[in-house]
C-alpha cells in the first residue's frame, strides 16, 4: 500500500469529499486491493474499473471524467499517469509512481 494512502482517504472523507476510485485495472484485481485498503467501505464511495475507461486509437486505456456525471469544476483526478487526465487536464494532479520503495 502506498504510504499514507489510508490517512489521505480518512482526511478527505472527514472534510466531506466523495471518493471515487477509478482504475484501469481489472475489477477482480482492483477489488482485492481496495478491499484491503477500505475493508468496511467507510471511505471509498464508488469504484470504477477498466470497463469504465475509454481507449484511444492504439487501444490504450484512459479515464474520461465526464462519465462520472459530476460537476467537473469540483472534480479532481489524482493519478501517476498524466494521460489519464488528457481529456480534462485542469482536473489532474500528477503524482509519482510507487513501487513499494
Amino acid at each position: 500500500m502506498r504510504p499514507h494512502a489510508l490517512r489521505f482517504l480518512k482526511e478527505m472523507k472527514k472534510v466531506g469529499f466523495e471518493i471515487v476510485i477509478f482504475t484501469c485495472g481489472e475489477k477482480n484485481y482492483a477489488n482485492s486491493i481496495l478491499d484491503k485498503l477500505d475493508p468496511k467501505g467507510k471511505y471509498i464511495d464508488h469504484r470504477l474499473f477498466r470497463d469504465s475507461c475509454s481507449t484511444d486509437k492504439k487501444g490504450v486505456f484512459y479515464k474520461d471524467l465526464s462519465i462520472l456525471g459530476r460537476d467537473l469544476s469540483k472534480t479532481l483526478i489524482i493519478d501517476n499517469l498524466a494521460r489519464n487526465f488528457d481529456k480534462q487536464p485542469s482536473n489532474g494532479i500528477h503524482i509519482s509512481s510507487w513501487y513499494c520503495d
